[in-house]
């Protein structure tokens, strides 16, 4: 239960998000669903210190399925912007779309209390991979159009730091540490 609450509460931290369509100047790519299973790394992965003794990872191995809408539109410099939608998880997050279809999105610095981890911390989430095409490799098309997307493949990180310093907080995790997903979107 506390691995829950403190999900929730680092994913409540986020503003709210209007709808699943895509924002003025974009053009849709997909919808697709983003299923999650945690990377259990053994690096600097997120343990909890249960006070009935004994450990527990943060990351959930079946943390579920999300709904997201992959948006495309210019970037500033005039190149592609992948744009990324999740209801309930904030405005539109932003990307420049590589040419072999990866992307890197970067959330803001959010503070979380009442975590599993007793004291307060503070998350930013890093969402990288690519789209995927069935037709082989991911090219542009001479027009500057992209191809038929038939899937994600990704990986989720929340980098989890001891939030204002954290005098005098008993912790009951070892900060900083992640929280890492595979994640495998379908249309």
């Amino acid at each position: 239960m506390p691995i829950l609450l403190l999900l929730l509460l680092l994913l409540a931290a986020c503003p709210d998000e209007s709808g699943r369509q895509c924002p003025p100047n974009t053009s849709l790519v997909g919808e697709y669903t983003l299923n999650r299973a945690a990377n259990h790394d053994g690096g600097n992965e997120c343990i909890a210190t249960l006070d009935a003794g004994g450990t527990q990872p943060l990351a959930m191995d079946d943390a579920g399925v999300l709904g997201s809408t992959f948006c495309v539109g210019a970037a500033a410099d005039g190149g592609p912007q992948l744009q990324l939608l999740v209801p309930g998880k904030g405005g539109a997050r932003k990307s420049d779309l590589l040419p072999d279809g990866g992307f890197h999105f970067v959330s803001d610095t959010v503070t979380a209390q009442g975590t599993a981890c007793v004291c307060d911390v503070t998350d930013y989430e890093t969402f990288d991979g690519y789209l995927l095409s069935g037709s082989g490799p991911f090219a542009l098309r001479p027009d500057g159009g992209l191809p038929a997307i038939t899937g994600i493949a990704a990986t989720l990180i929340d980098h989890l730091t001891l939030a204002d310093g954290g005098a005098g907080t008993q912790c009951h995790c070892g900060l900083p540490c992640s929280l890492s997903y595979s994640i495998a979107g379908a249309p």
